[in-house]
């Protein structure tokens, strides 16, 4: 008898293989249980064929189901939830939008006008999730990998009793860029990593227990992307975005200047990091300048989707042979096992702030490494925000406090409120006008404003 792991999402084309086969390869997890759980029944049952698949391909016995939620939270372990309300059409709108006001997105998932619009729509769900949890499996995990992680782990500690973070793979991509930067092993390279999602900071960087502050600077950045040929494999989920992109891009380059400018390294792409400092991102020409790449929703994103559809149904009917199965750096499986054999491990996790980031306020949602066994998930004591970002970080942290209130109580002067914290809108006088084009565009998504 094993674990129970419920992934609510689980007809992902994308993520679900990636979880999935992470789980199936640990051998102290054998004999445990996956059950999937989609509003779109037909692709979660191809999931499990494809599953089935896997796991015949591993020789491991676990056992893979699709079922409604109540029946599927049912003595989980751990529950793992990858959704996205209202789908790539609803990302699109929060990305273009915003651009009427001169909000130019270059993710749109996390912060800025895009991120509020996301949260406002995945907070019910979540929150209706977690508490069926409340009721049906009161000892079970959240662990989520969905955006805006921050906000979503915010809304779940803050309104039910049940256990809650959030995954994200940044730190595993900045770490993998590293360490080919400096041609190690992405093991010989470490950090300290301290933020709120999508905004976290890497101090105290060593390669093979070395400090090397002095090595990291734009010019050498320059010159080691000139000489790379070919793809950075992060060994993450975005690695399936990366092969499509056309050409190459300095992921990095803004980075490394940012560097250069405050001593400390910010984790993951600049396309992430330049939205918490939108001077880069409200000009078109700035962002060609610092190589920060807007990454757009469709039809770029539907293409990638119905690429990887057409490739499982492909592997489904025998055309093609399934994958090797890798481990992959997403840190799900990672933490099954530590909860449920009690095994040692560490992580990047988002969690409520219990002292791990020393000045930023208790309980909102940061993002650090965490130590895991079989009596829970612990936040790793990291110290404080640098000195010269603390401004920055506050103000991302209230644009988000803000958007969470908002999204439990259906208060739209708290959207407008948040809309004016948001360092991504600079015409402030549009605030108002913008949150109720947002909240239309979206209104069947949100009945928390529309009762």
């Amino acid at each position: 008898m094993g674990c129970k792991v419920v992934i609510i999402g689980g007809g992902s084309y994308n993520w679900t293989p990636t979880l999935a086969g992470d789980l199936f390869a640990r051998e102290s997890l054998r004999g445990s249980e996956l059950v999937l759980v989609d509003i779109n029944h037909i692709a979660a049952e191809e999931m499990k064929k494809y599953c089935e698949m896997m796991i015949q391909a591993l020789g491991t016995d676990w056992k893979v189901s699709v079922e409604d939620l109540d029946t599927a939270l049912q003595d989980a372990t751990v529950v793992c939830i990858s959704i996205s309300s209202g789908g790539l059409k609803a990302m699109d709108l929060d990305y273009h939008i915003p651009e009427k006001y001169g909000v130019y997105h270059t993710v749109g998932d996390t912060v800025g006008p895009g991120g509020i619009s996301r949260t406002l729509r995945n907070v019910p769900v979540f929150l209706d999730i977690a508490r069926k949890m409340e009721k049906i499996c009161p000892d079970a995990w959240l662990v989520h990998v969905t955006n805006p992680l921050s906000q979503l782990t915010r809304a779940v500690c803050m309104e039910t009793s049940i256990k809650c973070v959030g995954l994200c793979h940044n730190y595993a991509g900045t770490i993998a860029m590293l360490a080919d930067y400096f041609g190690v092993d992405t093991s010989e390279v470490n950090a300290l990593s301290v933020g709120v999602n999508h905004f976290t900071w890497l101090k105290n960087i060593t390669v093979k227990g070395i400090p090397v502050d002095n090595e990291l600077s734009l010019e050498r950045y320059v010159e080691y992307f000139n000489n790379k040929h070919g793809i950075l494999k992060t060994n993450t989920t975005d690695d399936i975005i990366q092969q499509e992109l056309v050409g190459h891009n300095m992921e990095y380059y803004f980075n490394f200047y940012l560097y250069e400018r405050f001593g400390y390294f910010p984790v993951g792409s600049s396309n992430h990091v330049a939205e918490n400092l939108p001077y880069y991102c409200n000009d078109l020409e700035l962002m060609k300048k610092y190589h920060i790449r807007r990454k757009g929703v469709l039809p770029r994103r539907q293409l990638l989707v119905d690429k990887k559809v057409n490739e499982i149904h492909d592997i489904l009917a025998g055309k093609k042979p399934l994958p090797e199965i890798k481990p992959s750096n997403e840190a799900l499986s990672v933490i099954v096992e530590s909860l449920y054999t009690g095994k040692p491990s560490s992580c990047i996790a988002a969690m409520p702030n219990q002292g791990q980031v020393s000045n930023l306020p208790k309980d909102v949602i940061v993002e650090t490494w965490v130590h895991v066994n079989g009596s829970g998930i612990f936040p790793v004591m990291s110290g404080e925000i640098p000195e010269y970002l603390t401004g920055y970080m506050q103000t991302v942290i209230d644009e988000q406090e803000a958007t969470v209130k908002a999204a439990i109580t259906g208060d739209r002067n708290l959207v407008v409120r948040a809309m004016h914290i948001s360092p991504e809108l600079l015409n402030k006088e549009a605030a108002g006008q913008l949150t109720d084009e947002l909240l239309n565009a979206h209104r069947e998504y949100l009945p928390q404003f529309f009762k």
